[in-house]
């Protein structure tokens, strides 16, 4: 009852396909039985009887006969298949929506070549529900029945003793699709490492080729491949044997048939019509129980790959508020904020007053919890205990959309998008006209490399912009930053990884970028926090120390030490 609840659930939004098809689908099995049932008298009224004169009617009429039934099948198997497409397009929506939605800590729990199987291998897999199991059902099912009608009519005997194994046929059957359904999950799972693997092995090439690890990746996949199709292969044995049990039981009623079937047109009890048509009928019926066998396999697996979407779509959105804000007005505030992924601690007891128009920065040895302490502000994860505020409202209770659009984010690691500069700078600010895009490139001292190329703001920078080179990216990021105009600005390591010249660009595109803005700086590069008006010294998650760069530098603390090792 489970599964058909969900099948009709699935099924409703296009209950109109589905309806027609059925329609079709009904049709095709009463010609079906119209095939068997003319059989007896097509045989006794030209062979039995004699008249050859009808003789030349019979061909023409299985010729309209099956052209008909076709017809039908095309049009059920048509219908059907569409709908198919249509809940994989569906389906794979609603998946990506979700995953959007969804918390970012979330994806250090699930790798994101699972994620990717998810919503395209596994979804793929509920096209089979329409093209294969509801067709199926449809159609064999009332063939089932017409054929066992007429079977019964012309003879019961016969007939019951033919189907007397058919229980044995369900029993096995789904005795079988367990066994599936657990080996499509596994053979499922192991796709989504496969997946994985590829990714890392695209995204990754970099790393790969400079340590000369190519053979190692590529044992790697060739393992994680081997389990998919062990995993496939024995699914596929199931199945296959499920089938084979089907046809050894099938011709074993058959041999009954015609055993007990031709002692009956021996002692003239039936005529050969009689058991011609029965014979038809009963050869005709065990042909769809196989396909409702086969159907029912095609159920666990998509039984299987269900369980693995419902996983994702039960997974919780991340909490959001209602409290629409539009700025910061006095200040910013963290109030006894720890934080811990997990049950690893990386914030303790962080209070910390930031006003409205203040650049702080932050600095600390590494792992000292400087970016999770900025990825709290977006709200990537929320405190573990104390709260974050805003003029007073707490980060939890504001309306998530409304309190991103105050922040602009620019990091080291800058993600672009395989779309043009233009559209990757109006990422933040869909609105924005091309003269807008134009003005914050700018400022960003971007406009001058974005003229000189031969497509401009419309050429395609490739998978995460690498096109284009660090310094570029990052200017782009900055543009991008610059026009959605936030008032709270993050800089994250935003000049770690760039040569001399780029840096000096960036630096003077960054200046620009924090000019009237509350900005919190992450850095390494002494140039880049010493100008600020007050420096948060991080150790081990806690503040150790806080204030101007020649305040610090006086204290002769750990300050201190890490200008020794901070690049001018």
């Amino acid at each position: 009852m489970e599964i058909l609840k969900k099948v009709i659930e699935l099924a409703t939004p296009y209950w109109q396909r589905v309806i027609l098809g059925v329609i079709f689908g009904l049709m095709a099995s009463g010609i079906t039985g119209a095939i068997a049932w003319l059989v007896k008298p097509a045989l006794d009224l030209v062979f039995v009887g004699k008249q050859y004169e009808y003789l030349k009617f019979i061909p023409f009429g299985m010729f309209v006969l099956f052209t008909v039934k076709g017809a039908l099948q095309f049009g059920q198997a048509y219908l059907m298949g569409s709908a198919g497409l249509k809940l994989i397009r569906d389906k794979q929506n609603e998946l990506h929506k979700h995953i959007l939605f969804m918390p970012v800590s979330y994806f250090h729990q699930e790798s994101s070549g699972v994620l990717i199987s998810r919503v395209l291998n596994d979804v793929r897999m509920l096209g089979s529900l329409f093209s294969t199991v509801i067709k199926t059902v449809i159609v064999e099912i009332p063939t089932i029945i017409v054929l066992l009608g007429i079977a019964i009519y012309r003879k019961w005997d016969l007939t019951l003793l033919s189907i007397t194994l058919i229980p044995l046929i369900a029993y096995s059957t789904r005795k079988f699709g367990k066994r599936v359904k657990r080996r499509t999950k596994e053979a499922q799972k192991k796709a989504s490492y496969l997946t994985q693997r590829l990714g890392e092995s695209i995204t990754g090439s970099k790393v790969i080729k400079v340590f000369n690890r190519e053979s190692y990746r590529d044992e790697k996949f060739v393992y994680e491949n081997k389990q998919v199709y062990r995993e496939t292969t024995k699914a596929l044995k199931l199945k296959e044997a499920a089938k084979l049990l089907i046809d050894v039981i099938s011709g074993l009623a058959i041999g009954l048939v015609l055993w007990y079937g031709g002692s009956q047109v021996k002692n003239g009890s039936i005529t050969s019509g009689d058991f011609a048509s029965i014979i038809a009928a009963i050869y005709m019926i065990f042909t769809p129980v196989k396909k409702l066998g086969d159907a029912y396999n095609f159920l666990q697996e998509i039984r299987a790959s269900l369980e693995r979407i419902d996983i994702v779509l039960q997974t919780k959105k991340e909490d959001a508020g209602t409290i629409k804000v539009n700025g910061i007005n006095e200040r910013l505030v963290f109030e006894n904020v720890s934080f811990a992924y997990s049950s690893h601690a990386v914030l303790h007891n962080i209070n910390l007053e930031i006003q409205s128009g203040e650049t702080i920065a932050i600095v600390g040895p590494s792992g000292a919890g400087k970016t999770s302490l900025a990825d709290l502000l977006p709200r990537f994860y929320d405190p573990s205990e104390g709260s974050i505020k805003i003029d007073g409202i707490d980060f939890r209770d504001m309306d998530i959309s409304s309190l991103r659009e105050l922040i602009g984010i620019v990091s080291q690691d800058i993600m672009l998008f395989n779309d043009t500069i233009g559209e990757n700078i109006a990422f933040g600010n869909q609105a924005a006209t091309r003269d807008e895009i134009k003005k914050a490139a700018q400022l960003a001292y971007a406009d001058e490399f974005i003229e000189k190329l031969p497509d401009g703001y419309d050429t395609v920078i490739g998978e995460r912009g690498m096109k284009l080179s660090g310094g570029q990216r990052q200017r782009i990021a900055i543009a991008r930053a610059i026009l959605k105009n936030p008032p709270l600005l993050i800089l994250d390591e935003a000049t770690s990884s760039l040569d001399t010249a780029s840096e000096t660009l960036v630096q003077k595109a960054l200046e620009r970028l924090m000019q009237d803005r509350t900005t919190i700086i992450i850095a390494h590069r002494l140039s880049t926090i010493k100008n600020a008006d007050r420096i948060v010294v991080l150790e081990e998650g806690a503040i150790t120390d806080i204030g101007t760069h020649e305040e610090l530098l006086s204290r002769g603390k750990t300050y201190a030490r890490l200008c020794d090792g901070l690049l001018l």
